[in-house]
């Protein structure tokens, strides 16, 4: 009885697909890639693409509001991360500190989610050791693309709605309270990445995707962690699979901007139907872009599903065995014999 009932919480849909909207924000990141690519700056395309990503993903509203003020956000946190990774180069503690600090803002700031510290990692890695204030102006125009493209989609549907002659079904975005608690497993999960990360070895290919994969593992309360748990450890299975035959290939560039671009639309069109689909399409594309133009080795696929292994083991850790051993750890009983005392000897 327990396999079954735990199925539709990892395979069966639970909302619907948005085929349209992924229409649009995919043709808007192929753009990004191409058009830099043949001007002969991939490296800036690399850029644009990294922002436009850490907005759209994983999920925007259908509705203006909430969708602006969604986008908006998350441009803010992107830009944000952006400008502290350029004050903290060449200095891997400060970094550290500011990864965990964005993201328990995120945690805080429902909005904004895990894109925060996310965009401190892979920004962080896509800039280089020395990044530049002038690097930013590629993902704010990146992180703006978003907005034209949601905008585009948007006239598309509702015109297409009226042509039927019927309303366009809009859906808004589900509401969340401030989880403070949620904040602080968050803080100590990530830290705990950042300082297992910074012990790797220097040479050591993909070692912040330990970080990324806490950051996108925690959610709040233990079931939904328990949840999104095996959703990643299923789909990132196949997604280790996917990345290494897509590394190890080492496609011509048109072929890897059409591979990313198809597996973009796929995740952003099934992410709202279930996330096990963006657990399986989603990382070769974050991946991808966040080292375009260059390829790394085709078992960089197998490292990050290693990272993804450990990150799991934190979140492990830090939201299911620390809390249980710290609650049946035993503590002296507290005497009354003062109170007492003090009552006899009263008037």
């Amino acid at each position: 009885m327990r396999p079954r009932a735990a199925l539709p919480a990892l395979l069966q849909p639970v909302g619907r697909s948005r085929w349209g909207m992924a229409a649009a924000l995919a043709c808007a990141l192929g753009l990004l890639l191409i058009v830099p690519q043949l001007q002969g700056r991939p490296a800036f395309g690399s850029a644009l693409a990294l922002g436009f990503v850490l907005t759209a993903v994983p999920s925007l509203p259908t509705t203006w509001p909430a969708a602006l003020t969604t986008m908006s956000a998350r441009a803010t946190a992107v830009l944000v991360a952006g400008a502290l990774v350029v004050a903290c180069g060449g200095h891997p503690v400060a970094l550290a500190v500011v990864t965990v600090v964005a993201a328990v803002s995120g945690a805080l700031i429902d909005r904004v989610g895990a894109t925060a510290g996310l965009a401190v990692v892979l920004i962080a890695v896509d800039a280089g050791p020395h990044p530049s204030i002038a690097d930013l102006s590629a993902y704010a125009i990146g992180a703006g693309a978003v907005s034209a493209a949601w905008a585009v989609w948007w006239c598309s549907a509702n015109t297409t709605a009226a042509l039927r002659n019927r309303p366009y079904d809009a859906e808004g975005p589900a509401a969340r309270s401030l989880d403070r608690a949620h904040a602080a497993r968050v803080a100590a999960a990530v830290a705990v990445a950042v300082v297992v990360a910074g012990w790797l070895p220097d040479d050591a290919v993909g070692g912040h995707w330990l970080v990324t994969s806490v950051l996108l593992t925690i959610q709040p309360g233990r079931p939904a962690t328990r949840t999104r748990l095996v959703q990643r450890l299923c789909g990132n299975t196949a997604g280790a699979v996917l990345a290494a035959a897509l590394l190890g290939a080492h496609p011509v560039a048109p072929v890897a901007v059409a591979v990313t671009v198809l597996l973009f639309l796929l995740a952003v069109a099934l992410r709202p139907v279930n996330y096990t689909w963006w657990a399986v399409t989603g990382p070769p594309v974050l991946l991808v872009v966040s080292e375009y133009p260059h390829w790394f080795p085709w078992y960089e696929g197998g490292v990050r599903l290693a990272m993804n292994l450990a990150g799991a083991a934190i979140v492990v850790a830090v939201v299911f065995i620390v809390p249980k051993a710290w609650a049946a750890f035993p503590r002296p009983a507290r005497s009354d014999n003062v109170y007492k005392i003090q009552y006899k000897e009263g008037p």
